[in-house]
């Protein structure tokens, strides 16, 4: 256990945990403006505020969507790595 909290493994989980708390971050994010956006509004003259509010909304979605894939990209490969160098590291050390 001691190899897996030092050297460079370690640094690669304090990366991957760094990597995996942003990406929760931005998914809870995505999930608070999703929650405010309507699927269907029907306007009158008076209402032009609002849709202006919903376009800069699905305009902050848009660019959210990004950085959320490359993230989750990210964490699940750096994972990977980190569990094949685990398993590659206990299997070449001498009992």
């Amino acid at each position: 256990m001691n190899n897996l909290t030092s050297g460079p493994l370690g640094i690669m989980l304090v990366v991957w945990g760094v990597l995996t708390f942003l990406w929760v971050i931005l998914l809870a994010y995505r999930a608070v403006l999703v929650s405010r956006e309507e699927d269907q509004m029907f306007l009158v003259k008076g209402e032009e505020g609002q849709a202006a509010d919903q376009r800069v909304l699905v305009g902050k979605l848009g660019k959210l969507s990004k950085p959320i894939w490359t993230l989750g990209i990210l964490s699940i490969s750096l994972i990977m790595v980190i569990i094949c160098l685990w398993i590659w590291h206990g299997m070449n050390t001498n009992p």
